[in-house]
């Protein structure tokens, strides 16, 4: 597995992108009209895919919030090729370029019933921040 930074604008990631958003519909069923599919307009800045022998397999996004606080978006790994680590790489990934870019926080958002993804963002050192309903805002500090 590799993982590399792409443009925004590519079509492996808006394929991506794609499918995340069909599996966040799927999964938010009745809630599924409060969700927002990708649309170009969530000011991502950057964003890498893992690749597995050269296909494109999941992805993760970044962007900024405010000073020193940079946003996790849209990590998304396949069914396929859940379980394999990928998504602590990519985490790893991100963390890494918010350092080195000089961000002191990371946040993310999503939902307490996606269990698997809060059980990953724990063991890489996230921590609820806010919770409203299933709602729930996480951070890590860096």
């Amino acid at each position: 597995m590799e993982i590399i930074p792409a443009n925004i604008t590519d079509e492996s990631v808006l394929r991506l992108f794609h499918e995340y958003d069909d599996f966040m519909v799927s999964f938010l069923g009745e809630d599924r009209r409060l969700y927002t599919r990708y649309n170009g307009k969530e000011n991502i800045k950057r964003v890498w895919v893992a690749r597995w022998d050269s296909l494109p397999i999941g992805c993760i996004a970044f962007r900024d919030r405010t000073d020193g606080i940079g946003e996790v978006k849209r990590l998304f790994i396949k069914s396929e090729y859940r379980g394999r680590g990928v998504s602590k790489e990519l985490l790893n990934t991100i963390e890494s370029y918010a350092k080195k870019e000089g961000f002191h926080t990371l946040l993310l958002e999503t939902r307490i019933t996606l269990e698997p993804a809060v059980s990953i963002y724990r063991t890489v050192g996230f921590t609820i921040a806010f919770q409203e309903g299933l709602y729930i805002q996480m951070q890590k500090k860096l």
